[in-house]
């Protein structure tokens, strides 16, 4: 039992503070069109990085090449569904954006905790790494929600209580993973489908397009190239 409180614990802190760490490294960035536009392609980079070499592949592994189609198509069509049932109020593309990353990386948090709960389950050193290279892959993922926000000249309390509700999730998947030990693997492989799936089209819709319409010439394309490098470092 003290194990799960431990284990839960250590979810909810990747979770909230990776995710929540990169909206504070946002918040000392210079509100510059040429910077923001360089950083949505920088995490837009990252994100594809993360979903070409991380996320995509173990889906594949995991559940083989059908389930991964199936996950990434249901998470293309529930972005596009969350799209639609967007308040038509919201005008503002950049506000809109931000809505949108969060859910997906709200949604991508709970199959990354689940594994951070079963790994531990496997092994004490399988879980630590496994939690350490979450922890690097939630703080783009927190830029990635806050720069929108920033571009929006949101307050820094909205920019900081948006990147922290998106890696709560984190906390529960961790939960049920060391409840259910093992859970499914075609699970698992069809959540991380899923969530790279949602994760894809929106770096395609919103990062990319907006990117290049905040600020002309290769910035963005630049900053793109520079996460798509960084990302393939991380571990």
């Amino acid at each position: 039992m003290e194990n799960l409180y431990l284990i839960t614990l250590l979810g909810f802190f990747v979770g909230i503070v990776g995710t929540g760490l990169g909206g504070v490294l946002s918040l000392f960035i210079k509100n510059n069109k040429g910077v923001l536009s360089f950083l949505l392609g920088f995490t837009g980079g990252i994100m594809l990085s993360l979903i070409a070499f991380q996320i995509l592949p173990k889906s594949y592994l995991i559940g083989g090449t059908w389930i991964e189609i199936i996950g990434v198509g249901l998470g293309v069509i529930f972005i596009i569904l969350i799209e639609n049932l967007l308040p038509h109020n919201i005008n503002n593309p950049y506000i809109k954006s931000s809505i949108i990353i969060g859910i997906s990386m709200a949604v991508h948090n709970i199959p990354e905790g689940l594994a951070i709960g079963s790994s531990f389950m496997s092994s004490k050193e399988l879980g630590i790494y496994l939690s350490t290279a979450i922890f690097l892959h939630n703080i783009p993922g927190g830029i990635a929600i806050s720069t929108p926000l920033k571009i929006n000249k949101s307050s820094n309390k909205k920019i900081i209580l948006s990147t922290i509700l998106a890696g709560f999730p984190t906390g529960i998947g961790a939960f049920l993973g060391v409840c259910f030990g093992t859970i499914s693997d075609s699970f698992i492989a069809l959540c991380l489908a899923f969530a790279g799936g949602a994760m894809l089209y929106i770096v395609c819709d919103e990062f990319i397009p907006q990117g290049k319409t905040l600020h002309g010439g290769r910035v963005s394309t630049m900053g793109i190239i520079v996460g798509f490098l960084l990302g393939m470092m991380l571990p």
